[in-house]
């Protein structure tokens, strides 16, 4: 009896292992496809076969992105809006998430409301009113436009997430730090703020990344002068002569995502440490 119970785990077992490698190689499938996609000439008449054992390498389309897709130019127009974004949200939300923490009952839980019922509404119906106010403020096609568009998604979206992370600090370090003289601020800053600092960092690195792949405002918002990377792939989709030119967009995609999953992939430990301490208060 013993003996068909464990062989019936073991099946089990194997089953449930079987399911992940297959369902891991459907998740690395696209990936791959579009990175051996950038590596062919003809990527839209090849097979996936053929496109994954590389029957027509090239690394021409890298070449092409940098050269003709000014790729130097909207990749620093992305870092200097992503790290804005980040250093801006970060001071406006953390101080803020922390005040609401501190607040008790109706009065708290309808400002918390208040923030995070402005994350429910879509992009999509912020693009156009957005547009119009900053014509009107003479704001329309700069950088400062677009970040503050993204401040727009970021701000309620990390108050949120910052509040969850201040609610794991337990009372007792904060009660024992006011016996001991401690005013505000420093509870904020040598109590409060170290004990959520793996937190901090996790909204930090996600901040980045969504202010990285953002399209909507980009596209919408951003000027000549102001577009990222997400706006700058479209001009090798071509006219109705020319046609879209696959491989090299395939190329200026992987030059998009490759820094953002070297970055996820270095701090991963932090995204699972600050996503763990905001999960279970303490």
């Amino acid at each position: 009896m013993n003996g068909n119970h464990r062989l019936r785990r073991r099946f089990d077992v194997g089953l449930i292992h079987l399911g992940l490698a297959v369902w891991l190689v459907i998740s690395l499938l696209p990936p791959l496809m579009l990175l051996a996609a950038s590596l062919n000439r003809t990527a839209i008449f090849r097979s996936p076969v053929d496109l994954l054992l590389l029957r027509d390498f090239t690394l021409d389309n890298f070449g092409e992105a940098f050269d003709r897709g000014d790729f130097w130019f909207f990749f620093t127009n992305s870092l200097i809006i992503s790290t804005a974004a980040v250093v801006i949200t970060l001071v406006v939300c953390v101080p803020l998430a922390y005040g609401l923490t501190k607040l008790g009952g109706r009065t708290r839980s309808t400002l918390s409301f208040a923030v995070l019922a402005m994350r429910f509404i879509p992009y999509v119906v912020l693009a156009l009113p957005l547009f119009l106010i900053f014509v009107n403020l003479g704001l329309s096609g700069s950088r400062f436009g677009l970040l503050l568009a993204h401040l727009a998604i970021h701000i309620p979206f990390a108050t949120w997430m910052m509040v969850g992370f201040f609610d794991t600090v337990p009372r007792e370090i904060e009660e024992a730090a006011i016996v001991d003289g401690c005013g505000p601020w420093r509870l904020f800053w040598n109590i409060n703020l170290p004990v959520v600092r793996s937190g901090v960092t996790a909204l930090a690195i996600l901040v980045f990344i969504i202010s990285w792949n953002e399209y909507l405002f980009a596209l919408f918002l951003a000027g000549a002068n102001a577009q990222p990377l997400t706006v700058g792939i479209t001009r090798f989709l071509g006219g109705v002569e020319a046609g879209a030119q696959y491989g090299v967009i395939a190329a200026y995609a992987v030059l998009i995502v490759a820094p953002v999953i070297l970055f996820a992939l270095t701090a991963n430990r932090y995204i699972v440490s600050g996503m763990t301490a905001g999960a279970v208060k303490g």
